[in-house]
Order: structure tokens, then sequence, then C-alpha cells
């Protein structure tokens, strides 16, 4: 079997790594570049009508030729009802968000804060404008409005957070449980 000079192998191996440092950086063909790119602050508001439905902030934004997804590193999402009134704010380490604006994907340290007060955390969460719904199947923990800690695993909500449901392995911590089981008034309970 030949062997090859010191240099060529050296070459070889500064090669490979120059090529993998750029497939980090860019994640489709190193050859290609972003359709669009932005690397500093940079804020999208969508309306819908006349009000303003949702307003991204973000300090990398990403759009790769002949892919539907724009992807967002971070994600800071404040989204609103039909009247323009605030709803929820999302963010996370990263996400995407299709041309359409039907659906965002949020992954990493998702945190999520509705207008009543209840707080999600997870690593990954969809939002599906079509469906009017907020899915993971990751492990949650939700704080509510009135300061009860749940957790399990899988999650799913209307887009306003106000009717959820953790889907198993639920877990939970509750506030003033005596006073509520004595009276279901005070829970909410019918």
């Amino acid at each position: 079997m030949p062997r090859l000079p010191a240099f060529l192998l050296l070459l070889a191996a500064f090669t490979a790594c120059s090529r993998k440092g750029d497939e980090t950086k860019y994640p489709h063909d190193a050859r290609r570049l972003p359709l669009t790119e932005y690397d500093d602050t940079t804020v999208l508001d969508m309306h819908d009508g006349s009000h303003k439905a949702w307003r991204l902030v973000t300090t990398h934004l990403v759009r790769w030729p002949g892919a539907e997804l724009v992807h967002a590193t971070p994600v800071d999402l404040s989204m609103y009802d039909s009247v323009g009134a605030f709803l929820m704010r999302v963010t996370a380490d990263s996400g995407a968000v299709d041309e359409a604006v039907t659906f965002l994907l949020a992954r990493g340290r998702v945190f999520g804060r509705s207008a009543k007060g209840m707080e999600l955390r997870t690593d990954s969460l969809r939002w599906d404008k079509r469906l009017n719904e907020v899915r993971t199947d990751a492990a949650v923990r939700v704080l509510s409005e009135n300061g009860d800690i749940l957790t399990g695993r899988g999650f799913t909500s209307d887009a306003n957070l106000d009717h959820w449901q953790i889907l198993s392995d639920v877990k939970g911590v509750f506030q003033q449980a005596e006073e509520r089981v004595d009276d279901p008034a005070a829970s909410g309970s019918p």
C-alpha cells in the first residue's frame, strides 16, 4: 500500500475541517448562499387586516433557496388577538416559520407566557394557525394563573393558552389545596 507524504495528509485534514465548519454555519449545501439572511436585530410584524397579529424579534434570520421555512435565532415572538390585544409571548433558542405564517416551530429552552399569567416551559413547541393549536410531545412544566405547578409529557392547547392539557405523566403542586377542596367555587369547578 503506497504511503502519502505527511504534507498531503495535513492538507487533506485541513480541507476536511474547513468543509465541516462551512456545513455547520450553513446547514444546506455550503456552495449555495442563503436567499435572505439578516445578521442583526430584526423585527418582523405580521398584520391580519388592520391589526397586528404577531411580532417576531430576532438577531439572525435566514431563508434558503427552495426552502419554505424562515429560520430565526433566537425567537422572541409576541402574539395578538383579532382586536390587537396581547395574547402571549414565546421565547426560544431558535425557531422556524413558514412563509405563509401558518405555523411556528420553536426549539430549545422554550418559554411561553399568556396574557392571563400562565407560563409554559418545554424544549419544543409548535403553533398551528389553521388548527388554532399549540402542541408539543416533549416534557413540559406549567405554572397556572393561580400558582399551581404541573409537569408531564406532551401538551396541547388552544392558541390563547386558555384551554390546555398535559397529555401524560402528570404531576402537580397545588396552591391552597385544602381551601379548594372545601370550596369547589374557589377552584373554578362547577
